[in-house]
This record gives C-alpha cells, sequence and structure tokens, in this order.
C-alpha cells in the first residue's frame, strides 16, 4: 500500500493524539460504523509499515475510497519516506523528555532517575536531538509538507485537525471537526491517551535540569533544526540566554 500522506513525530511529541483526532473525523465523515478506540484506530490510520496488527495490513477500509494515512515516528531515511507529502509534528524537547521518561517508568522499562534519563545516549536527550536534525535539512526543502506544534495542538486540537484536512485537500465539515475533537478530549480525559499540556515540564524538571537540556540543545541542535522549529512555535529557551 502506498499512502496518500505521513504524520511524521518524535515518539511523545502527540502523535497519538493527533492519530485520533484524524481518525474520528475520517471515522464520521465516511461513515464507517466504528467507533474509534485504541484498539482498532490502527484500522483507519495504521503505522507506516507492514506489521500486521499495526501497519498497512491492519487498514481496513481501502474498500471505501477513505484515504489513507499513516503514522511513523522513525528518524528520516530515504527510502522510507522520500516522495511522501508529510504532516510533521513538533514538541518542545523538555516535555518530550518528561513524557517519555514517565511513558517508560509505566511500562517497567527504566528505573534510571529522571536526570539520569536526561543525559541517557539513546532513551534521553540525545535521541530527541538526532532526530530533529536529520529531519529538519529534508523538510525545509520539502516540497509538499506543512507543520504543526504540541502547542498549537495544545491549544486548539480543532484548527490542527483542520490544518491537517486542508493539507489533504479535504474540505474540512465543521461540525464532524468538533464531533472529533470531543471525541478524542474524552479518550485523553479516560487516559486511554497519555498527553500533557505544553509546558507540563516546569513541573516535574529541576531548573538545572532544565537548564542542562537549554544548553545541550543550543550546542548540539542544528541551524536547521533550530530554523525550522522557531518558525513554527516550538520553545527551545524557556531561560533567557546571555547571548540572545
Amino acid at each position: 500500500m502506498h499512502a496518500e500522506a505521513l504524520i511524521c513525530s518524535h515518539p511523545r511529541s502527540g502523535g497519538r493524539w493527533l492519530r485520533f483526532l484524524v481518525a474520528h473525523y475520517l471515522a464520521a465523515r465516511y461513515h464507517l460504523d466504528i467507533r474509534v478506540s485504541p484498539r482498532n484506530v490502527f484500522s483507519v490510520i495504521p503505522d507506516h509499515h507492514e506489521e500486521s496488527s499495526r501497519g498497512y495490513p491492519a487498514f481496513g477500509f481501502s474498500d471505501r475510497r477513505v484515504p489513507l494515512i499513516a503514522v511513523c515516528h522513525q528518524p528520516y531515511r530515504w527510502d522510507l519516506h522520500r516522495g511522501y507529502p508529510t504532516i510533521f509534528l513538533a514538541r518542545n524537547p523538555y516535555d518530550v523528555v518528561v513524557s517519555a521518561y514517565y511513558y517508560l517508568q509505566e511500562k517497567e522499562q527504566q528505573t534510571r532517575s529522571m536526570r539520569d534519563f536526561i543525559h541517557h545516549s539513546r532513551l534521553g536527550l540525545s535521541a530527541w536531538i538526532e532526530y530533529m536534525n536529520i529531519w529538519s535539512p529534508k523538510l525545509l526543502n520539502h516540497r509538499d509538507a506543512t507543520f504543526i506544534s504540541y502547542a498549537s495542538l495544545d491549544a486548539a486540537a480543532g484548527k490542527a485537525l483542520q490544518t491537517v484536512l486542508d493539507f489533504l485537500d479535504h474540505e474540512p465539515e465543521p461540525q464532524l471537526i468538533g464531533r472529533a475533537v470531543w471525541s478524542a478530549a474524552a479518550l485523553r480525559s479516560s487516559h486511554k491517551i497519555r498527553t500533557g499540556q505544553e509546558g507540563n515540564f516546569w513541573d516535574h524538571l529541576q531548573p538545572e535540569d532544565i537548564f542542562d537540556i537549554q544548553e545541550r540543545v543550543h550546542h548540539d541542535l542544528s541551524d536547521f533544526s533550530t530554523h525550522l522549529l522557531a518558525s513554527i512555535g516550538v520553545e527551545i529557551d524557556p531561560f533567557p540566554r546571555a547571548d540572545q
């Protein structure tokens, strides 16, 4: 199968939330007779791979002319992403690290302190920096891409959904957008989708941790990444810097 478009984001950046918004909208718009849930959402918006339960084989509506949109969290690869229209969702590194830390704690995959996790070479901040540095040059030269910040998704989910639909050349139906936002919000409130408010990191990180992340981002994030994130309003400098 070949997707009409990809939703790409680093893990813990709101991709699951955006997937549910789009899936709820498409289920209503195309009368799919399905109540979207964490179990069946992949039948409407699969992952961008061939694994049977979550990837393209799980897509259940190829006979209904439903737009095929897939989700991908992988760093950019020519063979995996080239030629696809791309909806890129980005979140600030502070909230990403906090969300990843608690997600892995829930999965009992790590017992490190928050500070140790931040500096972990594979799971912590390094993963986000590497992901952004790989994607940004490709996105800035992409002829068919649109960008959404987690902050804008958190502030106005309906507007973010409309951005996706406009990008796909699907004329949005305001009533269905409202219903999709309500349905996804209900899943959020029931904790079936774990998300957090923009800036939630202030409640979980010590000032020295925030400063360490800021300095590391300033040092290792590429100019391409800095420009891209600034253009869509992703916060990377919560503390004023002397060189600003």
